[in-house]
């Protein structure tokens, strides 16, 4: 394998950036865009402020609907008090930190990958200037730390192939347990198979990548097993039933679920139109849970009022939601299929159409809907986005641009294959290919109506490809008129 020269950016284009990204931002909080301290209340993710503050330890440990790290970080920003302001100052400065580091990441993995310091200055530059990420950054979503833990995990992948140090490995793989630990899309199947590819596009190191993955890798089994002990079952959330019931069950009109019903295809928790009800909704599953004298299984509602999904009854839904969804996808293939296709079309609509995003979407509106036309090329822009997808309002321009992304990554992984060598360039738009595509077909084959904010977590990959694939067929063209 020929591996490409070591390079690393100068600092001149990063403090530059930096500089764009907090004159930028000073502009967009001028024309009203502010830090959204709602969700601590009202998010499903978010464990109840109260037991964040005065219980942190015990409830991390045995939540069962989330992975706890996203949590951890609420938790702390939370102990620094109540006063919404010095909260939206502290948030407001982590949640920057993360969007810059992804800026700064992306520029330092296009000028990598293509050695254009301009090219790799303009990619990150309009990354920045997206509305998606301005709106991400002022929420406290897990959003924007998958989005830097990706783009860390990409450039310390790079850096192995440059130069293989063991260090370097350990730390990519501790960030994939970090992602792991954060997101429930991501589980351990994509750690395995990404260190499997590590091994293969690095031969003679296969020894320190497996060793240098083995404890990041027993901590995040030490997760499932936490989650065996607590719920019985082996998974980072048990609330996959919930979610996959939106595709299958509940996309099964009234009548006909009715019908199985009554035959018995399906139990009567398919009768409900909405999978993620309130415990009320639940009462005969909820009164069969014993208390466990840990509060976060066992409250029904936040203190905030808000519907507390970590309680211990909650696995018991998703487990007979996930019987009742394989049922029907059994029963009923064609109304999955359409399903995933909804997703699908969904996951090409611009990331900032997300209704929990609307009032500072509001507030940049002009601006939002410049982006959603001219980069996105959407012929018909949501002034309020809801969940449900009018056909226009799909990014014709996103759909292009990721299908050429993915079949520029499919190409190079079967060109590869052939020559059974790699470059260390090729190997990383692999890697980003991987990722894009597990990112893709997991997220759009469990979930539908917040496809579009799975996508932006990879924007910065399908953009970095596009870079490549830019570059290369401009030196293709400039060969051909040389000749």
């Amino acid at each position: 394998m020929k591996k490409d020269e070591l390079r690393y950016p100068g600092a001149h284009p990063a403090v530059w950036l930096i500089g764009l990204y907090i004159l930028s931002r000073l502009c967009f909080f001028a024309a009203g865009v502010r830090f959204d301290l709602e969700p601590i209340a009202t998010s499903w993710q978010i464990l109840d402020p109260v037991l964040l503050r005065e219980n942190l330890a015990e409830s991390l440990f045995y939540m069962p609907g989330q992975p706890p790290l996203y949590n951890l970080i609420i938790g702390w920003v939370l102990k620094l008090g109540n006063d919404p302001l010095t909260l939206t100052i502290a948030f407001r400065t982590l949640y920057s930190a993360m969007a810059i580091a992804s800026v700064l990441l992306l520029y330092s993995l296009v000028h990598k990958l293509t050695d254009r310091v301009k090219l790799a200055f303009g990619v990150a530059t309009l990354f920045m200037l997206t509305p998606a990420l301005v709106l991400y950054e002022a929420i406290p979503y897990y959003t924007l730390m998958i989005l830097s833990l990706l783009g860390t995990i990409a450039w310390l992948f790079h850096l192995c192939m440059e130069r293989f140090t063991f260090a370097r490995a350990f730390a990519m793989f501790v960030a994939m347990a970090a992602l792991i630990y954060t997101r429930s899309m991501f589980q351990w199947q994509w750690f395995v198979v990404l260190a499997l590819f590590c091994a293969l596009v690095l031969p003679g190191y296969r020894k320190a990548v497996f060793a240098a993955a083995v404890i990041p890798l027993a901590l995040v089994f030490a997760l499932y097993g936490k989650n065996v002990m607590v719920t019985g079952h082996f998974a980072t959330s048990d609330w996959m039933g919930m979610s996959l019931s939106k595709l299958t069950t509940l996309a099964i009109d009234q009548p006909e679920r009715e019908r199985l019903v009554e035959s018995g295809a399906l139990s009567d928790m398919a009768l409900m139109d909405f999978p993620f009800n309130t415990p009320e909704a639940y009462a005969d599953i909820f009164d069969e849970v014993e208390p466990t004298g840990i509060t976060v299984l066992d409250q029904k509602r936040k203190s905030t009022g808000h519907v507390n999904y970590n309680h211990l009854a909650y696995a018991d839904v998703s487990e007979q939601a996930l019987d009742d969804a394989i049922a029907a996808v059994r029963l009923h293939p064609e109304i999955y299929l359409q399903s995933m296709g909804t997703a699908w079309l969904m996951f090409m609509r611009p990331s900032s159409d997300y209704p929990f995003l609307q009032d500072n979407r509001a507030a940049i509106e002009p601006y939002s809907r410049a982006f959603s036309l001219l980069l996105a090329g959407q012929p018909q822009y949501p002034t309020e986005p809801k969940f449900d997808l009018e056909p226009g309002q799909i990014g014709i321009l996103i759909a292009i641009g990721y299908t050429l992304a993915v079949l520029y990554g499919l190409y190079l992984l079967i060109r590869c294959a052939i020559k059974r060598r790699v470059s260390a360039v090729d190997a990383t738009l692999i890697f980003l290919w991987l990722n894009i595509m597990y990112v893709s077909v997991i997220g759009n084959a469990f979930e539908v109506d917040e496809n579009q904010r799975f996508r932006f977590s990879v924007n910065p990959f399908i953009a970095a490809t596009l870079a490549v694939m830019a570059t290369r067929a401009l030196n293709w063209v400039r060969g051909r008129h040389s000749l």
